[in-house]
């Protein structure tokens, strides 16, 4: 039987499954910890969280930032997060959120959808599907901790 996928904005009550999916991304996160951010987030409306549900259960989800840039003009979007649950990959989902991103970003006037992915092992797979999906290597990223 095939699943009846539906992708809409997250709620609060996605909470947990939000929690799990961060954990699958490789930034485990407690249940409590979760929904502080999230409470944080919906209060701006510079960000949009996505999620891809089927028969009921959130399989993935999409963190949204919109953003003004120093070196560009105009608006620009960010993916924060994507991830998909491991057994459900490969179905399209990831590309359904991708497009509800892209159509938000049209809607906030962006000019371009931009990502970071680390370049652990884990997430090549990961870059042959942005690219897949027209996305271009175009910077590499630096990160220094300050806390």
């Amino acid at each position: 039987m095939e699943q009846t996928l539906v992708i809409r904005e997250a709620h609060q009550e996605d909470i947990a499954a939000l929690a799990v999916l961060m954990d699958e991304l490789g930034y485990p996160v407690s249940e409590e910890d979760m929904n502080t951010r999230f409470l944080a987030l919906q209060e701006h409306p510079d960000y949009q969280c996505y999620v891809a549900e089927a028969d009921g259960e959130v399989i993935g989800m999409i963190g949204l930032i919109r953003e003004l840039r120093f070196e560009r003009d105009g608006v620009h979007v960010r993916i924060g997060s994507l991830v998909v649950r491991e057994q459900h990959r490969g179905g399209g989902i990831g590309k359904a959120l991708i497009l509800a991103a892209e159509g938000w970003a049209g809607s906030v006037g962006a000019r371009a959808l931009a990502l970071n992915s680390s370049n652990r092992e884990e997430r090549t797979g990961a870059h042959d599907f942005y690219r897949h999906l027209g996305y271009e290597g175009t910077s590499t990223g630096f990160v220094k901790r300050i806390v």
